[in-house]
């Protein structure tokens, strides 16, 4: 029942950079960014940049570049937070024919430097005064980098190779000749032509840079475009606003918050910080949000500890609420239409519990939310769909541009093209999309309800999502297991063969099948309907000294879905049995031990009560209740600190790097193996 489109310029464009241009000139005067910045300076208020503007400013800027002596097929880095001019300079460097190499603000000296040298990067934009400092004291290490591009104002550049955002931009508008040329790079810019060259953060070893097409990234759209529920939006011109907190220099925050939106012709608001997500949240009141597992399952957590205190009826109320969701979502899972009392008890539900629950966490508009970058727990994707919020979940890897499968709302076999029909589909937007866009409850709206109440009836169960799962597999793309479960894709999103990892054809060859299939490093399974569960990677599977494989991520989601748990890195590579480092969840544990009478004087003291760890053990208890018993984790360690991205034991997309833990808290795991 899928609507053809055409004429859209995700479908009829050939480049990112065409889509971006073709939507400017479609939408003009329209918002497309908001972000707390105002002219490159930290603003109080949030402030809104149009489409006009932006392409404007992104020709004058790829004048500028071209000014500089930037040539077609030169790199140009982005090592900048999130801003509107993170994007206007990515739409600049593609425009004048250049390629994108974006890096994480995070990165360390030595990783800037490897990354800046590998790529022979010519100009690079540093975010502000801190990553343009950062980007000199490396600089003299790098003979091909010539231009430091500051996008926060530079008012005394301490180098000559220093030049500001705005004087770049003047630079562009002042030659007509730049101007002309870089309309003619941008008019020839085709699919073979490539986009970016993108850096793997990477759990062990130095990073990679994938190189991928202009192609590779517009055919990425076109699949996570490919749905019945948003094939009708786009048609129907219904638009809307995202929280964007992902990095733009990770392939799921380019494609999902930046590429997606572009070509829908939303709102794109930028989020402060990631510390600051919960805050923008609430100001923002998003109708979409990308982002990974943990935030979802801190808002799940919060809830259900908020909830463990309620007193006596409004408890009763709120798991009562809680049951009426869990039923609907199994009937939902498995194509079931809901009876009529069951209906009438959720939306009671969304009324008494959830509505409220939504509006606290500033998701009482959200009619999309996507996760990815790892696994989301069922149960935590289960919470969220009973408050009718639908995570579709989706997988994919830096190599294939983002999506290789994903998990949206979808028909499981085609549905005939009736009257009735599409009458529920255009309802089911009229309600789930629309109205709850809008933050109001569809039930609660006489007109609302009963058009919820039919499409519930007649359509809602023939679209299909499974928590549990990433999905099936998208359009276009042939996916399918080797002997030993791992991953194996081939489509137009997965870059290709004869470009691969640049500056390394013997890593490039080594990640392909003799066939042609990319190896994902993933070891995953497909259920009946074809949609697939990632199981763990292939390169992190323990082998016990007993010859047995454990999969440390699923144990790892099983302890940290508990709420006294925060993070989980499960050992026992080579050992005699399954071990783990946790950190616990403070704030929680900290309010028990006040309950308990625990005096302590910090968190090291705090974790060494034989309370505490008698509490964590029955807690490890629980979850080994449900592993065989050589998964099982016989030992554990407390730790008084958090990993973080910034002490280096994760990715920017929040994995752990096992070989840096491992390294760091060496002493602790061999004392979780003395007898």
């Amino acid at each position: 029942m899928k609507g053809v489109i055409v004429n859209h310029a995700y479908l009829t464009e050939k480049s990112i950079s065409g889509i971006f241009f073709a939507q400017a000139e479609k939408f003009r005067d329209d918002p497309f960014m908001w972000s707390k910045f105002e002219r490159g300076v930290a603003a109080g208020k949030w402030v809104p940049v149009t489409w006009r503007e932006s392409a404007t400013e992104a020709r004058a800027l790829g004048a500028g570049l071209i000014e500089l002596g930037l040539g077609q097929g030169e790199r140009a880095a982005i090592f900048a937070h999130n801003r509107p001019r993170w994007v206007l300079a990515d739409q600049a460097v593609q425009g004048a024919g250049g390629v994108g190499v974006p890096i994480y603000p995070t990165s360390t000296d030595e990783q800037l430097a490897f990354i800046l040298k590998d790529c022979g990067a010519k100009v690079v934009f540093a975010g502000d005064e801190h990553l343009l400092t950062q980007v000199l004291r490396v600089k003299a290490g790098l003979p091909a980098l010539q231009y430091v591009v500051g996008m926060s104002p530079v008012e005394d550049p301490p180098d000559g190779s220093v030049i500001s955002y705005d004087s770049l931009l003047e630079r562009g508008r002042g030659s007509a000749g730049a101007r002309a040329e870089f309309e003619t790079r941008q008019k020839a810019l085709t699919g073979g032509d490539v986009a970016a060259i993108i850096y793997t953060s990477g759990t062990t070893g130095e990073p990679k840079g994938a190189v991928l097409t202009q192609h590779n990234f517009t055919s990425q759209n076109e699949m996570l475009l490919d749905s019945t529920i948003t094939n009708k939006m786009i048609e129907r011109g219904v638009r809307m606003s995202s929280l964007c907190h992902l990095p733009l220099c990770h392939i799921y925050g380019r494609t999902s918050d930046y590429h997606v939106q572009m070509a829908m012709g939303g709102q794109i608001w930028f989020a402060e910080s990631y510390q600051k997500v919960p805050e923008n949240l609430r100001e923002v009141r998003p109708q979409m949000l990308i982002t990974i597992p943990r935030l979802y399952e801190k808002v799940y957590e919060m809830v259900m500890v908020n909830a463990g205190k309620l007193p006596g009826r409004p408890k009763k109320i709120f798991d009562w609420s809680l049951r009426v969701g869990g039923e609907v979502v199994n009937y939902l899972a498995t194509g079931r239409p809901l009876p009529t009392l069951l209906a009438l008890q959720f939306a009671l539900a969304g009324v008494l519990v959830y509505g409220k629950v939504k509006k606290a966490a500033g998701l009482d508009r959200l009619v999309f939310a996507g996760s990815g970058g790892g696994a989301l727990s069922e149960d935590t994707n289960r919470f969220f769909r009973s408050m009718n919020v639908q995570v579709g979940e989706g997988y994919g890897l830096t190599e294939t541009a983002s999506a290789l499968t994903w998990n949206g709302l979808e028909f499981l076999s085609p549905v005939k093209d009736t009257w009735l029909n599409r009458t529920c589909l255009e309802w089911l937007i009229d309600t789930m999309v629309v109205m709850q866009g809008q933050g109001r409850n569809p039930f609660t709206h006489p007109v609302g309800g009963f058009k919820m109440t039919v499409a519930a009836k007649v359509i809602v169960p023939k679209l299909i999502q499974k928590p549990g799962t990433v999905g099936r597999v998208c359009k276009f793309t042939e996916v399918k297991l080797a002997d030993d479960g791992e991953i194996l894709a081939k489509g137009p999103q997965v870059f290709g063969r004869g470009l691969g990892y640049f500056n390394r054809p013997d890593l490039t060859a080594e990640a392909f099948t003799e066939d042609g299939y990319f190896k994902t490093g993933d070891i995953g399974e497909f259920d009946a309907d074809g949609y697939l569960k990632i199981t763990d990677r292939k390169k992190e599977l323990l082998v016990t000294a007993g010859g047995k494989n454990v999969a440390p991520h699923p144990i790892e989601l099983m302890l940290t879905f508990d709420t006294m748990i925060e993070q989980a890195c499960v050992v026992g590579d080579a050992k005699k049995y399954i071990s783990a480092l946790l950190v616990p969840q403070f704030e929680v544990l900290e309010e028990w031990a006040q309950g308990q009478g625990i005096a302590y004087k910090g968190r090291a003291e705090l974790i060494g009560r034989p309370e505490v760890i008698a509490l964590f053990q029955e807690k490890v208890a629980k979850v080994n209740e449900r592993l065989a018993r050589y998964e099982q984790v016989k030992k554990f360690k407390l730790l008084e600190a958090a990993f973080t991205e910034e002490t280096g034991e994760l990715t920017p997309t929040q994995k752990i790097k096992r070989r840096v833990v491992h390294q760091k808290y060496g002493r602790e795991i061999n004392s979780l193996y003395e007898d």
